[in-house]
């Protein structure tokens, strides 16, 4: 055999003994349902999720272009005289269950692809792979894959679970939303000679809609699912890690940030985890005690938009703590080694 036959034979050896990524495969699934599960290995499993993210997003598209098809001839009947001003018969119960089927594809192709990946990966005798960011931005896009990625299987498919029974709750909320604006159309309340009575009143049905069981609980949980993340991170691969205590431009930006995506995330990478827990509690509590006031008739919407301002507080505390601490340590280990 030729020298240049055995350096091409020792090349791909190398790239087949290359573990499999599991970032790599997140974001095939991110992109292409089903691409990053054929990436992992799983090639059936992969061609199946590819299939069903395939019919539902025919499906919906095919709802759409009837709903879209009806709502264009309904307006320009309205304005021809040949047809009254009302809202179209939208079949709410064949959209709803396209887009859940279309939503909880993609975020099962993310979690499937971690999952397989992982376990791919060890099968191998390949290195666990850790990275806050990545661990971040898994965890926000598929809130539960993330406790896939840090090794807590199990943890990760409830919150997986609890993230989609949100995502159920908001359904209603939806439904009742368009009932409602098909009213005040129909009765004349939404008239453009008014701009500022229309948009206060779409505000007050957003606001009721943002603070909402269902989407408070799709909050929770992704929240939960970050800090749960960084903190198996923290407590395992990355504990011995202090680059987030030295004093640094892109660290300190970092801590910011992540204290924007996920209050007390900061204090988790410094490893303050109470501290850090405290921070989303209080954030997560204030929200949730707004909405039960505002739903309860408590209070009302104006009051709502100005006790808003408590999580956002907290937030804003968070983030800004985060940074500061670790100016502090670094001054106090400057001050240690002289």
């Amino acid at each position: 055999m030729t020298p240049s036959a055995d350096k091409n034979t020792s090349e791909l050896s190398s790239s087949a003994a290359q573990p499999i990524s599991v970032h790599r495969a997140f974001v095939y699934s991110a992109s292409a349902p089903g691409l990053g599960e054929f990436y992992a290995g799983s090639r059936i499993r992969g061609l199946v999720t590819a299939a069903l993210f395939l019919f539902f997003t025919v499906g919906l598209a095919r709802m759409l272009f009837v709903i879209l098809s009806a709502m264009v001839s309904q307006i320009f009947g309205s304005l021809t005289g040949t047809a009254p001003s009302v809202m179209p018969q939208v079949p709410f119960f064949s959209m709803g269950v396209y887009f859940f089927g279309l939503y909880f594809i993609w975020l099962w192709a993310m979690i499937s692809a971690v999952d397989v990946a992982t376990e791919q990966r060890q099968r191998n005798g390949g290195p666990p792979q850790a990275s806050v960011a990545w661990a971040a931005a898994i965890s926000w896009l598929c809130p539960g894959a993330g406790q896939v990625y840090t090794g807590s299987r199990r943890y990760g498919y409830l919150l997986f679970a609890a993230y989609l029974l949100g995502l159920l709750a908001m359904v209603p909320v939806y439904i009742q939303l368009f009932h409602s604006l098909s009213d005040l159309v129909g009765s004349g309340q939404l008239s453009p000679h008014n701009p500022l009575a229309v948009i206060d009143i779409v505000h007050k049905l957003i606001t009721r809609v943002d603070l909402s069981f269902g989407k408070l609980c799709q909050a929770s949980v992704k929240y939960v699912a970050i800090a749960g993340t960084l903190v198996a991170l923290r407590q395992g691969l990355l504990e011995a890690d202090t680059r987030w205590s030295r004093p640094s431009a892109a660290y300190g930006a970092a801590l910011f940030g992540l204290g924007w995506l996920c209050p007390g995330s900061g204090q988790i990478l410094q490893q303050r985890f109470r501290l850090g827990w405290y921070f989303l509690a209080g954030y997560i509590g204030t929200t949730v005690a707004v909405s039960v006031l505002l739903h309860l008739d408590f209070i009302t919407v104006p009051t709502a938009d100005l006790l808003g301002w408590l999580p956002v507080a907290i937030k804003l505390s968070a983030m800004v703590a985060a940074p500061l601490w670790m100016l502090k340590d670094g001054k106090m280990e400057n001050a240690a080694k002289l």
